[in-house]
């Protein structure tokens, strides 16, 4: 009776949350690897685990290496998380450490956030265990194991329109010979203990007793369940078992049947999803419309109010941002603080103070820089040391732009437009189209030629053949099979090799450029250049080079710290940065 009174809110709350996932209001984490998500919408007893442990073998024997995310239910210490690396059920949980039994040569990954722990993991594919309702990480397949009747549902049925597969559940139970003529008396801790119990059949079980699903046995629990079975076998499910580890006591264990046909399209699905042909949900077209009008309304005040009072309301807007976005704020200070360890922390409290209020200013200006003419533009954002770009370009060998989110990167960039022909920059397309329609507008009249980044490298290859100039930004974290670990501000940051890359292909020439805020102006100051014609052999080593680049980058945002985006996660996937942010 408490199950179903507690049944329609928990439901209710679910449906909310997928729906406003549906809607795109919510955004899933994407991992570099295709995620198969196996789950239900019942409260346990579908076999999910068994589930797993089947598809997960099945897809090791046609050589994928496999890696398992779970969350690791019933643990002693809920901290702990990442690889199991034994078979300690109280420390993993019972779930993962059946399934590292099963499965020695496949990671098993524990943890609440199993996008943390997943993230940069080196393996060909990730299967997230009781992954349905775990909406905040995004998946390519989602299997849905469909229980007749559950004792509890997390979801409505309506749910299963988001399913790729929803197959029955199908467990056979191995029993072993050794038991076949003997008295037996039957223990469990599962979700439904009663499925189990009657699975047993062609036993003779002289009793029965279930606890609650991942209960902890104790001694006492061991000798009342010996004493209840006499001279009968103790028997219990290979889950139980491996948090008791009893020779005395027989595991039973259970095998998932997969209906004929998923498994093998499974794997086509998986050998297909190539990163950059990820699925994508798309965002929902009334959220887009709210979003677009949002943005042409912001434009039509920024437009009609004096300049003066446009850099108060941005002050504002950036100071009133630090209270909503808290986990932002305390991502920012925990990075200023490992950054600058000698500096007083009313100090760094004033840099972030500044920083939230200078990019508060910065968004409201590149709005407003956005609708100006190129010559406006130009006026407004004088240009210092243009002869080190004119010399670069002279060389006839194209040139990389280095940058970073730095001072008034959005207007750099319109900026550099009124100056040069043939720019050539990087962005992912955005998930609105409207704005994307508007944002196209905007570039088709300044000239530039702005490249997918999910197929970038060719297409900036063939530009610097053509002696364009390529703007690059590559001061934020990218996943560790991507980048090079060089150092970023005195600590080791995995970082994109590829400006070293292709200036060392072309050789072009490296040039760097910073635009410095002052007031409603601007300055695009360029400095240092690096001639990879002129370097040596181990200095063109991209490594090397990368290093290089984040030395100037860094040096740049070590003069003016407030002028950085420190509420980027720049040293994720080093164990240095990572942070979670709620929904």
């Amino acid at each position: 009776m408490i199950l179903k009174l507690a049944e329609l809110p928990y439901r209710a709350v679910n449906r909310i949350r997928r729906a406003l996932y549906r809607a795109g209001v919510f955004q899933p984490q994407q991992l570099h690897k295709p995620v198969i998500s196996i789950g239900n919408i019942s409260a346990g007893g579908a076999g999910k685990t068994p589930a797993v442990i089947a598809l997960a073998r099945y897809l090791g024997e046609r050589g994928h290496r496999v890696a398992v995310l779970t969350r690791g239910y019933g643990r002693a210490d809920s901290s702990v998380s990442g690889p199991v690396t034994s078979l300690d059920a109280e420390k993993f949980g019972d779930e993962p450490v059946l399934i590292k039994k099963h499965l020695t040569n496949i990671a098993v990954l524990v943890g609440h956030n199993r996008y943390r722990n997943a993230y940069g993991f080196d393996t060909d594919l990730f299967i997230l265990d009781d992954g349905f309702q775990h909406l905040q990480l995004d998946r390519d397949i989602d299997i849905v194991i469909d229980v007749p009747r559950p004792r509890f549902s997390r979801e409505g049925r309506s749910a299963l329109r988001d399913a790729d597969f929803v197959i029955p559940r199908q467990l056979r139970t191995m029993i072993p010979e050794e038991l076949r003529g003997k008295k037996v008396f039957a223990f469990a801790g599962l979700a439904s203990n009663a499925q189990f119990f009657a699975s047993l059949e062609g036993l003779e079980v002289i009793g029965t007793r279930g606890f609650e699903d991942h209960h902890r046995y104790t001694p006492a629990d061991l000798a009342a369940l010996r004493k209840a079975a006499g001279e009968a076998t103790l028997v219990t499910t290979e889950k139980d078992w491996v948090k008791i580890q009893d020779p005395a006591i027989v595991a039973i264990g259970a095998e998932f049947v997969f209906e004929p046909g998923v498994l093998e399209q499974v794997v086509s699905i998986v050998e297909a999803a190539a990163p950059e042909r990820r699925r994508k949900r798309r965002k929902n077209r009334l959220l887009q419309r709210v979003e677009y009008l949002a943005y042409r309304l912001a434009i039509r005040i920024v437009n009609s109010v004096s300049d003066e009072r446009l850099l108060r309301w941005g002050t504002r807007f950036g100071a009133a941002a630090r209270h909503v976005l808290r986990g932002r704020d305390r991502l920012a200070m925990r990075n200023l603080i490992a950054v600058f360890p000698d500096r007083d922390r009313r100090e760094l409290r004033k840099t972030l103070d500044q920083c939230w209020r200078h990019f508060g200013r910065e968004i409201l200006l590149a709005i407003q820089t956005q609708n100006l003419s190129l010559e406006e533009i130009a006026a407004r954002c004088p240009v210092v040391n243009r002869h080190i770009l004119d010399e670069a370009i002279a060389y006839g060998k194209g040139v990389v732009l280095i940058s970073a989110h730095w001072g008034g990167w959005e207007v750099a960039g319109l900026a550099l437009m009124s100056l040069v022909q043939n720019v050539r920059t990087v962005a992912r397309p955005l998930d609105n189209e409207l704005l994307e329609r508007d944002l196209q507008k905007i570039r088709a009249r300044t000239g530039a030629e702005v490249i997918d980044r999910r197929k970038a490298a060719r297409a900036l290859l063939k530009g610097l053949s053509e002696k364009a100039v390529i703007v690059l930004l590559p001061d934020q974290a990218v996943q560790p099979r991507e980048g090079v670990l060089v150092p970023f501000l005195g600590r080791p940051a995995w970082t994109t090799p590829a400006p070293a890359k292709m200036a060392v292909r072309a050789g072009a020439t490296i040039v760097f450029g910073f635009c410095i805020p002052d007031g409603l102006r601007h300055q695009l100051v360029f400095q240092e250049s690096i001639r990879v014609d002129d370097l040596s052999a181990e200095e063109r080593d991209p490594t090397a080079l990368t290093a290089q680049i984040n030395r100037v980058i860094s040096q740049r945002i070590i003069d003016r710290p407030e002028l950085w985006l420190w509420m980027h996660d720049r040293w994720k996937g080093t164990g240095e940065g990572e942070a979670t942010h709620a929904e």
